[in-house]
């Protein structure tokens, strides 16, 4: 990083020039022309998810948004240069929509069964559907899920239910009113450990705590 805040990172630089590249490139009118003559028409459709341009649709958050098609560059070969890029190529270029454009570089794709209940979600390119989908077509597996969960967050408060009795225990047990649950001493600001244990906190020093002071059911009554 130099002194103005740049980064001066060579990698970092070249990524930053070819993305301001393209960007110039996909503001030129050729990329514009091409849009309007393949992806921009009435009979245009994204090859993933069926949607049209200019197709209203509403996300997994109930917004309905506008479907924007473009054109998708399935070899990183057409990146070499703006004419490569600028041309069309139906070998290795394709219809899709903004949305499955991003997805596509993820290595995504939408759910085929969503799709057909009129939903859009993604799923790995290699996956048949999404887990939704998979455990709607398989009851039984996801009452066998639902089972182990339950059984797993049931373990955990157990567990977390007796270290909390264990730690009650602790500090009825120890003799000083300034131990704390937890073991942290109560003159600690920031919550310090108690660095003597209860057989030895009342002791004298050094064997014991100078500011240790006896619970009251431990003084002897004169």
């Amino acid at each position: 990083m130099s002194d103005d805040g740049k980064c001066t990172c060579p990698a970092a630089r070249r990524v930053a020039t070819r993305r301001k590249m393209q960007d110039k490139w996909r503001r030129s009118p050729r990329w514009k022309a091409l849009l309007e003559k393949h992806a921009h028409t009435q009979e245009a459709v994204c090859v993933y998810c069926g949607r049209h341009h200019n197709q209203p649709w509403i996300n997994s958050k109930g917004d309905e948004r506008i479907t924007r098609l473009t054109i998708n560059h399935t070899s990183r070969h057409l990146y070499a240069s703006e004419d490569l890029y600028l041309t069309w190529d139906p070998r290795y270029m394709e219809i899709t929509c903004l949305s499955c454009n991003r997805q596509y570089e993820r290595g995504m794709k939408p759910c085929p069964s969503c799709l057909k209940k009129g939903k859009l979600s993604y799923i790995l390119d290699r996956e048949p559907e999404c887990w939704s989908c998979y455990y709607e077509a398989h009851p039984e597996e996801k009452r066998i899920k639902d089972e182990t969960r339950e059984r797993f967050e049931k373990s955990v408060k157990d567990y977390n239910a007796g270290r909390a009795e264990k730690r009650r225990k602790e500090k009825v047990s120890h003799p000083c009113t300034h131990h704390r649950i937890g073991g942290w001493c109560g003159l600690s600001a920031i919550h310090s450990q108690c660095q003597y244990s209860k057989t030895k906190a009342l002791k004298p020093v050094p064997v014991g705590c100078a500011e240790s002071i006896a619970k009251k059911r431990l003084v002897k009554k004169a």
